[in-house]
Parts: structure tokens; sequence; C-alpha cells
């Protein structure tokens, strides 16, 4: 009798120590399952911000080559500058354009103070001084001009780093260069690109040289638009990516 008395206490404590071990099993499995819902949420909430960040947003400065005189508006070189960027998986939002064919420095600095800006740009271009070379203004008044618009594109970039200055393409390359003396031209331009150049470094902006694209044009005639003058959208392109490869890559 007290032999079977003893067997069933035993019987007791091992049914009893079994569903203990069985609810232990069951809590930590719990434990488990939150932690990885949790993971995969706190996933889903980073994926969701990487993928819902905002487009770009691009300010471009000049006068006719960077307005596109002579090509179809999704030909420009800040309209192709874009694309570029989205095909490299950069998104952009169409590009603001303040330029006007014939504008010099000062014509800019006037056209910048009369345009409405409701926002900061990521990233501002400048590419001025053509008409400057051109009217023969001098390089001083260019130079001043130059540090007048870097306050007004202080107050317009988001950051720094943001700001890209574009080398002034040699004009006398085109066919519209043919009746004037084309070593002038080219040696006006250097100097008026030196300054540029300079004032990059000075400021700390970047700089891109898309004059030597410009000069392949006096052999390439598919560099040149219609109107004998201005880039074609395949010379545009070939700034495009090459603006691209300084600025953003």
């Amino acid at each position: 009798m007290i032999n079977s008395f003893k067997l069933l206490k035993l019987f007791l404590l091992l049914v009893i120590l079994s569903a203990c071990n069985t609810s232990g099993t069951l809590d930590n499995d719990i434990l488990i399952t939150d932690n990885s819902e949790s993971n995969i949420i706190e996933n889903q909430e980073l994926n969701n911000e990487s993928t819902n960040q905002d487009p770009l947003s691009l300010l471009a400065l000049g006068d006719s080559y960077t307005i596109g005189e002579g090509v179809n508006e999704d030909e420009r070189w800040p309209n192709q500058f874009v694309q570029e960027a989205y095909e490299n998986g950069i998104d952009f939002l169409s590009p603001r354009i303040i330029a006007e064919t014939g504008w010099k420095t000062y014509d800019l600095i006037n056209g910048i103070e009369s345009s409405n800006f409701e926002k900061k740009y990521d990233y501002v271009s400048l590419l001025i001084g053509v008409n400057n070379q051109f009217n023969s203004r001098s390089i001083n008044e260019f130079e001043n001009d130059l540090d007048k618009l870097l306050v007004k594109i202080k107050n317009l970039k988001k950051k720094d780093g943001s700001v890209i200055i574009i080398s002034i393409p040699d004009w006398g390359s085109s066919p519209f260069g043919i009746g004037y003396d084309r070593n002038e031209i080219s040696n006006e331009i250097n100097l008026f690109n030196n300054s540029l150049k300079k004032f990059a470094n000075i400021n700390n902006l970047k700089y891109v040289d898309v004059t030597e694209i410009s000069r392949r044009a006096i052999n390439e005639t598919n560099l040149i638009a219609s109107d004998n003058l201005h880039p074609s959208g395949i010379m545009y392109l070939e700034w495009a990516k090459k603006i691209f490869q300084v600025w953003i890559d």
C-alpha cells in the first residue's frame, strides 16, 4: 500500500513538472514571434522612408546656353541632365530655368531679382559670360558681377557643395564664327573661363569644362543646332553627362 502511495506521488510530480516545461516553451515562442513582427514593421518603415524620398530640385541660371536656344525643351542641357540622373537612379523634379538669350551677367542678376522664389534648391548651376565676351565687356565687370551672383545663389541653395560653375562654350567654333577671328575669340573665351575657374576655386564651388566639347563643333557639324550658332541636342547631351559625372556621380 505504501509503495502504491509513493508511486502515485511520483506520478503526480512528473505531471506537474511536464506541465511547467510545456508552459515555458510556449512563452518563449510567443516572445520570439513578437520580436520578429517588430523587426518586420521597423524594416517596412525604413523601406518606406527610402522609397518616399522627395525628388531633388535643380535651379539652372544662365543665358541662351541654358534656355536651349535652337533646340526643343527636352534637349536643353538641364532637362537632359535630369534624365541622365534618373537613368542613374536619382530622381529630380523638372528643372527651373532662369535664363534668356543675350543675357549678360548683370541681366541675370536682374532676372533673379525679378523672380519669385518660394523655396531653396538642392542644386544650382551657373553658366554665364558669353555675351559679356561677345559685347566686349571687361573682365573686371564680369568678376564683380560673379561676386554679386554668388550672394544671390547662397540665398537660393539648400546646402554647401550643391553649386556648379559651367565654363563658357566657344561660339567661334560654330559655323556662325566663320566671319570672325576665331583665334581671338578662343583666347578671350579662355580669359573669361580662367576667371570662372578662379572664382569656383576661391569659393569652393565645383567647376566643369564644356568648352572643349564645344570646340569639336568646328569639325563635327552634328554638334550644332540649325541656327548655326548654338549647340544641338547631341552636344547638350554630352554636357549633361559630363556635368552629372563632375557634380553628382
